[in-house]
């Protein structure tokens, strides 16, 4: 579990990264980010019924995900809003090719230091 300052949970937030920020994608996700003056890097993660019907796969998905970022979060640029969205194509990924699209895209993205 990410930390709640580490948390994007408020729904204003989000609208304003949509909203103000960047966009990049590939076949599996998409990323919205931005700036932010908190000093540390914040994460937010969608999943929609259109990825997965059942909550509890939603759930697994929402999971993996955070584990990954977990795993990478010391690699993020500092003061950064990130929202990953997943697309349908997602629920086919095991966790290591997740991890592995995932990675890729915030390299993309030039999210990483």
């Amino acid at each position: 579990m990410l930390k709640k300052q580490q948390r994007i949970t408020d729904s204003k937030d989000f609208q304003t990264i949509y909203r103000r920020g960047r966009h990049y994608s590939n076949a599996f996700f998409s990323l919205n980010y931005s700036k932010n003056y908190y000093g540390h890097t914040r994460v937010g993660i969608v999943v929609n019924k259109k990825v997965a019907k059942k909550a509890t796969e939603r759930n697994l998905l929402k999971r993996q995900i955070r584990e990954i970022i977990k795993k990478n979060y010391d690699k993020f640029i500092i003061g950064t809003d990130i929202i990953i969205s997943t697309r349908p194509k997602t629920k086919e990924l095991n966790f290591a090719q997740l991890e592995k699209e995932l990675v890729t895209l915030f390299t993309a993205g030039k999210l990483f230091k």
